[in-house]
């Protein structure tokens, strides 16, 4: 099969409403999808995704899609993807390992493994070595409200919903703590403080981090650099990776004895050919992965097929959205237990016509 056409798509989503009784956000903009429609000679049409969010980001990404990415790709086969896929990050080296360029890239290669795996009749996860599991539990990824009170009342919610783990997105310990208060023991707490702090930081409240008792600590502080000196932190497990634009740039954090789990992001790594690399590396150093979820389009389910294939279970992060978000209408924006790992061929479904004619947008 020869690609024959490359088209960026530029979706624009409004912000999720906000029933009585929710609290706001920080932020609570409209989002910004920007998917990749891949077509072969033969007619078959596979879906990508880059991770865009906002209206900058989105007009570069597709511009880089469509003057840089796609005539790498038009007129190559189908079957040298992960060739042809090694092949741009040499090309593009020279604009950075991660970043735009490898976002962009990883929409084309996602479409590309979504036809190799509807012309040969075999899902992402087979193609991945095989599903361990046909259902991935649910974590509510909250937004961010920087407000102990507001925070706290979002996880009383989530937790209502029946999602089988919580994640929230706070800089302040104290919010961090209040919102733990509303959470069982037994249920899976994430922190993801976005780099807000300095390992200093850290070091100076250990104590009170440990006490959270949480399943990882996503991104605590900036520079990521200084964990690769650092020994563990008693009763603080490290989780990052969700930026790292390589296989490699995993394999060099998997070493460091402060970080318990590196999560691969689809979108960040350039595509599932990169991304089936990390986790084979990632495997062999026996370090837990938990693949990162990129927002609610193809990229989404490329992350659910990858979840489907980890040694150990990790959770499908549900972002603060409503069911007119989704667009393939299968709860990837609900919070629920679990979602079931699609079964069929390549990523398993394709948008819906009637959402991509809804909310396109001219971009680039």
């Amino acid at each position: 099969m020869i690609i024959d056409r490359i088209e960026p798509i530029a979706l624009r989503l409004p912000a999720p409403k906000r029933p009585a009784g929710v609290p706001q956000p920080l932020v609570n903009a409209d989002m910004c999808l920007t998917l990749c429609r891949v077509t072969t000679r033969d007619g078959v049409v596979g879906y990508g995704e880059c991770l865009s969010l906002r209206p900058p980001m989105q007009n570069a990404l597709f511009a880089t899609i469509r003057d840089a990415i796609a005539p790498h790709y038009l007129g190559k086969p189908v079957g040298q993807k992960e060739a042809l896929n090694l092949a741009a990050r040499r090309r593009f080296a020279s604009f950075g390992r991660a970043g735009t360029v490898m976002n962009a890239l990883a929409a084309v290669d996602i479409a590309l493994w979504d036809i190799a795996g509807k012309a040969s009749g075999r899902s992402v996860s087979a193609m991945l070595g095989g599903a361990r599991r046909q259902q991935v539990p649910v974590m509510a990824s909250l937004d961010k409200y920087d407000h102990a009170g507001h925070a706290r009342q979002r996880v009383e919610q989530a937790l209502a919903s029946g999602v089988a783990a919580v994640k929230v997105h706070e800089a302040g310990l104290e919010v961090i703590e209040e919102a733990r208060r509303a959470i069982p023991a037994a249920t899976p707490y994430v922190a993801d403080s976005n780099n807000a702090h300095t390992l200093a930081d850290i070091r100076r409240d250990a104590a009170r981090w440990a006490a959270l008792g949480l399943l990882w600590f996503e991104d605590p502080f900036w520079p990521p650099e200084d964990l690769l000196d650092c020994p563990a932190l008693p009763g603080i497990v490290i989780g990052m990776g969700a930026d790292f634009g390589s296989a490699e740039q995993m394999a060099v954090y998997s070493r460091t004895p402060a970080i318990g789990v590196l999560q691969p992001d689809v979108c960040m790594l350039g595509g599932l050919s990169e991304a089936q690399r990390a986790l084979a590396m990632l495997a062999a150093a026996k370090k837990t992965a938990a693949p990162h979820t990129p927002f609610v389009g193809p990229a989404a389910l490329a992350s659910l097929h990858m979840l489907a294939v980890t040694e150990e279970e990790g959770y499908f992060a549900t972002v603060e959205a409503d069911d007119s978000m989704d667009p393939y209408g299968i709860g990837l924006t609900r919070w629920q237990k679990s979602l079931d790992v699609p079964t069929g061929p390549g990523l398993g479904f394709d948008p819906d016509p009637a959402f991509l004619r809804h909310y396109l947008y001219t971009a680039g």
